[in-house]
């Protein structure tokens, strides 16, 4: 039996009263969410010495989630999908953030064998450490040169220089760095061969460069078979879906067919994550 048109409308106000409701429910935990979000990406920027606000930030995630959705609504007109679309740009924030911490730090990893080097030659010219510190910091490299004088800074504000180097420690917490600041605070109060020791570390990072190097050479083709591995069955599921167009709908049309690509789907993600494990192993 049809609706009338009062009928009609009377319905669809009710779902637009329902759905009003619901984002009024909704709005303050999702904005406060989004805030969080953006404070914690600020945050994690700051620390590798990239400031940016985080009502710059919320404005890019933002904008950014609405793009996906309109995009995606336009392609599909999906509202669950233009959801998880809205929600996509902020989750891969985060990872674009670690992305890149680690690759930041692992160029200042890189670049403290040199640092070390100058700063062993600045305090055998007759400088106390502090003013060799001082006088390293020009002669730097962009990354390792910002950590240095944030160092530097923190004594010149009072801060003792083996808290500081401990701070250091604590900021960037990896083996190399670990490798220069404990025996520094050691060697520091009790008046050692400042020179030698510098040096020595010196060497050894540079072997430890050299071997993880060494490594990544020899891991190289694995590490492509895993790319190729992981690539493989979606190309093939698409080149299959152009030969057979009703190939992927059987799939995903029965209860079977999505049963085998979750089996699938879950094996692939188990196989990456064994390979990546594997070729993790450092020396």
């Amino acid at each position: 039996m049809g609706l009338t048109p009062f009928e009609v409308l009377l319905i669809a106000g009710g779902a637009a009263l329902l759905a009003r409701f619901v984002f009024m429910a909704l709005a303050p935990y999702l904005r406060n969410r989004l805030e969080a979000t953006a404070h914690k990406r600020a945050q994690d920027l700051k620390e590798e010495f990239l400031l940016l606000p985080p009502r710059k930030i919320l404005m890019t995630l933002l904008a950014s989630g609405m793009l996906a959705a309109t995009t995606v609504m336009a392609a599909t007109a999906d509202i669950f999908l233009t959801a998880v679309s809205f929600i996509v740009p902020i989750v891969l924030s985060g990872f674009a953030v670690r992305y890149f911490r680690r690759k930041r730090r692992r160029k200042v990893i890189s670049q403290i064998p040199g640092f070390l080097d100058v700063l062993a030659g600045q305090v055998k010219a007759g400088h106390s450490f502090q003013e060799a510190l001082s006088d390293t910091i020009p002669l730097l490299p962009r990354e390792i040169r910002k950590e240095i004088s944030w160092v530097f800074q923190l004594c010149r504000l009072g801060t003792p220089l083996a808290e500081a180097l401990l701070l250091w420690e604590e900021r960037v917490p990896c083996e190399e760095v670990a490798m220069v600041v404990r025996p520094l605070r050691i060697a520091l109060p009790a008046g050692g061969n400042i020179v030698d020791l510098l040096l020595q570390s010196r060497d050894i990072l540079r072997a430890r460069n050299r071997m993880e190097e060494k490594m990544r050479s020899m891991t190289a083709q694995a590490r492509l078979q895993a790319s190729v591995l992981t690539l493989l069955p979606p190309v093939f599921v698409a080149v299959l879906s152009k030969v057979d167009p009703d190939f992927l709908p059987r799939c995903t049309g029965t209860t079977q067919g999505k049963g085998i690509l979750a089996v699938a789907g879950f094996l692939q993600l188990l196989g990456w994550l064994t390979i990546r494990k594997i070729l993790s192993v450092k020396p």
